[in-house]
C-alpha cells in the first residue's frame, strides 16, 4: 500500500490548525541551548560536591588532631551521674551491712520460752 500517493490524492487539503499543531508536535529544533544548560548544571553540582567533600575531610582531620584527653561536658556529666549512682549504692550497702536487725529483747525471750526443747540423741550411741 503506497500511502504517499493515495493519501495526498484522497485529501489534498489539510486544515491549517492541524498543520500547525503537527509542526509544533513534531518539531526538530536545535537542542544546543538545552544541552549546554544541562552541562552547566552538572558541572555546578560536581563543584559543590567537591567543596563539601573537602570541607568534610578537613573537619574530620582537625577533629582527629585535637587532643583526646579533653572530654566534652556531656561525657563529664555522664561520669558524674555514674559516680553519684555508685556512691549512693555504696552508702546503701554500708548502711544495710553495718546495721543489725533491731529486734526487741522481749520478743526473743518469748520465742525461746514458747519453743519446746528437743534433745537429739548422739550419733555414736545409736550406731552401737
Amino acid at each position: 500500500m503506497d500511502h504517499s500517493v493515495e493519501g495526498a490524492a484522497a485529501s489534498p487539503e489539510v486544515p491549517q490548525e492541524l498543520l500547525e499543531e503537527m509542526i509544533w508536535f513534531f518539531r526538530a529544533e536545535d537542542a544546543a541551548p538545552w544541552n549546554y544548560s544541562i552541562l552547566v548544571l552538572a558541572a555546578l553540582v560536581v563543584v559543590i560536591s567537591m567543596v563539601l567533600l573537602r570541607r568534610s575531610i578537613l573537619a574530620n582531620r582537625n577533629r582527629k588532631k585535637q587532643p583526646q584527653d579533653k572530654e566534652t561536658p556531656q561525657v563529664l556529666h555522664l561520669d558524674d551521674s555514674k559516680m553519684k549512682e555508685l556512691s549512693s549504692l555504696g552508702n546503701l550497702r554500708e548502711t544495710l551491712i553495718s546495721e543489725k536487725p533491731c529486734v526487741p529483747p522481749e520478743e526473743t525471750e518469748l520465742n525461746e520460752k514458747a519453743a519446746p526443747e528437743v534433745f537429739l540423741p548422739d550419733p555414736q550411741e545409736t550406731e552401737s
